[in-house]
């Protein structure tokens, strides 16, 4: 089978004409190829080449040697950076994680074995003619996501492969074969030796891609979720969800972010807990922060506007959403906002996806949110009285705050003063 070359493959065809006239074997390799036959959009072109890294760099002097012990060297290439590795296989695997060591070797075939699924195992020259020797043109055309050669092997020598299927199912929409599902099944407890950052990433992945559900659906039903090294605060809910049923039918949110608090809200997850398990995912506390404080924040919106307070009245709501704008801020504020716009799932009974709008006009329009943006300060208040200092000072200017927010007073000197003095008065 032959293919016209993508234009980022049509750009580095310059680096495989070298090796070639040099006398060594190139091919495009993995995801490039398996992209390109898909139709999708190409992200990074792999090369593997029979040459060794050495002789590598001495064809290409612009050039850095990322991976020697592995065979890759990245080739500079016009405004283009390429990883050329040396066709290679390796020998068994440390732990379930990477190759004890790798030997160079002449042989494509070869090469393509070590690697994990069929669709990945195909390669291309530069002239568009694709080899396939186990079957990854067949298991496209069949939608199926099937292991090179033994599924064992593939698994054992790398666990975190069977996130990976899981992940390409979800995101291409495949069924995984059935000799590579049961393998996942007698093998998964060998996830405990991948460290929860590489399942992290994994999963980000997975979130990102064009059907969560699918992929959250096939953790479930296949139990991996109970084989990391640290199972998720909401376990048992989330591995019995093993039917696309049991997930959020969507649409999902645009933001990486929103969709991880999306499924959490929908398990009905402790921020906290939750918190301390995504601690292990290395995703930078910024992140972390962010999708714990949506998941408290969706618990505290559905309370207040089912309280009593809130009642039937929407101007009730409003004032509870000022509130829970101040407890949580502005950021938080938007973030669930938009996740109830595009999810329109979960809004409490006596709020409409249009009154979503004039909340979000509110949110922006507040323009007092901490002491610091009030017009006074502690000493402004603590010289209208005799009161010592203390904790009442932070205290009158949080009532302060709320009250400019709420629009009850303005955040005028005079105004917070008169305020702050009949507050005093009262006590």
């Amino acid at each position: 089978m032959r293919m016209e070359l993508d234009k980022r493959m049509a750009e580095a065809v310059p680096v495989l004409r070298r090796l070639g006239d040099a006398g060594y074997e190139a091919y495009f390799v993995g995801g490039c190829v398996r992209d390109l036959l898909m139709g999708r959009k190409l992200s990074d072109v792999d090369i593997a080449t029979s040459a060794q890294p050495e002789a590598v760099m001495e064809l290409f002097p612009r050039c850095v040697p990322t991976g020697l012990r592995h065979g890759t060297v990245t080739v500079l290439e016009g405004d283009r950076t390429y990883e050329v590795t040396t066709f290679r296989e390796e020998s068994e695997y440390e732990q379930h994680r990477r190759p004890q060591a790798v030997r160079f070797i002449q042989d494509l075939e070869g090469d393509l074995l070590r690697r994990d699924f069929t669709i990945n195992a195909m390669a291309m020259d530069v002239t568009g003619e694709v080899k396939d020797p186990f079957g990854g043109l067949s298991d496209l055309e069949r939608r199926t996501l099937r292991c090179v050669g033994d599924p064992d092997a593939r698994l054992q020598e790398d666990a975190l492969r069977m996130l990976r299927g899981i992940r390409f199912a979800s995101v291409f929409g495949y069924s995984i074969g059935d000799s590579t599902w049961k393998a996942m099944l007698r093998h998964r407890e060998l996830l405990s030796y991948i460290a929860m950052e590489r399942v992290g990433s994994e999963l980000d992945k997975m979130m990102n891609g064009s059907s969560p559900a699918a992929g959250l659906t096939l953790l479930g039903s296949s139990g991996l979720w109970q084989h990391f090294k640290q199972v998720p605060p909401v376990g048992r809910s989330i591995c019995a969800a093993e039917t696309p049923g049991d997930w959020p039918a969507g649409p999902w949110p645009a933001d990486l972010d929103l969709r991880w608090a999306y499924v959490w809200i929908s398990l009905s997850a402790d921020h906290e807990a939750l918190k301390k398990w995504l601690l292990h995912f290395n995703f930078g506390r910024q992140r972390i922060d962010r999708i714990a404080a949506l998941v408290h924040m969706n618990g505290m919106a559905v309370e207040s506007c089912q309280s009593e307070a809130a009642g039937d009245s929407v101007a009730a709501v409003y004032d509870q959403w000022i509130d829970l704008v101040l407890r949580f801020g502005r950021h938080t504020a938007m973030d669930w906002l938009e996740l109830k716009r595009e999810t329109k799932e979960g809004l409490p009974p006596v709020m409409s996806v249009e009154q979503l709008s004039e909340l979000r006009r509110k949110t922006e329009a507040i323009t007092v949110l901490s002491p610091a943006d009030l017009a006074i300060g502690g000493d402004d208040v603590k010289a209208i009285t005799d009161k010592p200092a203390g904790p009442w000072i932070r205290e009158l200017l949080g009532e302060l705050v709320r009250s400019c927010a709420h629009g009850r007073i303005p955040n005028s000197r005079d105004a917070l003063l008169s305020e702050a003095a009949i507050r005093l008065e009262k006590e």
